[in-house]
């Protein structure tokens, strides 16, 4: 019984064929995790530069908004994410998944957004 070689392999010996393995996915993988990490913090870091100094001492002599938005983040997006839950009878495991992520701020694409509607990036 013989074996025929695909034609691919790049030695084949009788009925030992050896074949190139690639592993481009591992390396786009690692290169796009790189690129989008710098990519995600100069965004960040260039948003930063746009806050005001004024602005900022503005809003820690006055803190209502930092209390008004600490109270939505840790409070009323909690409550609304124990209520989803509650409401779509969720698995507990669900359930506790589905309240941290309540509790967990939005992230980099509301900081783009913000700064795109020209809102107050010292707030955010």
């Amino acid at each position: 019984m013989s074996t025929v070689c695909l034609p691919n392999a790049t030695v084949c010996s009788g009925t030992n064929c050896l074949t190139h393995v690639s592993n481009i996915n591992e390396t786009l993988s690692s290169v796009l995790g790189i690129v989008l990490t710098v990519l995600l913090a100069l965004v960040m870091f260039s948003m930063g530069c746009t806050v005001d100094a004024k602005k900022l001492w503005g809003h820690i002599r006055r803190p209502w908004g930092i209390f008004i938005g600490i109270l939505c983040q840790f409070g009323i997006m909690p409550f609304t994410a124990f209520a989803l839950s509650l409401a779509f009878r969720v698995l507990p495991v669900q359930a506790i998944v589905i309240i941290i992520m309540g509790c967990c701020p939005g992230g980099s694409a509301s900081n783009i957004i913000c700064y795109w509607l020209d809102g107050d990036m010292d707030l955010r």
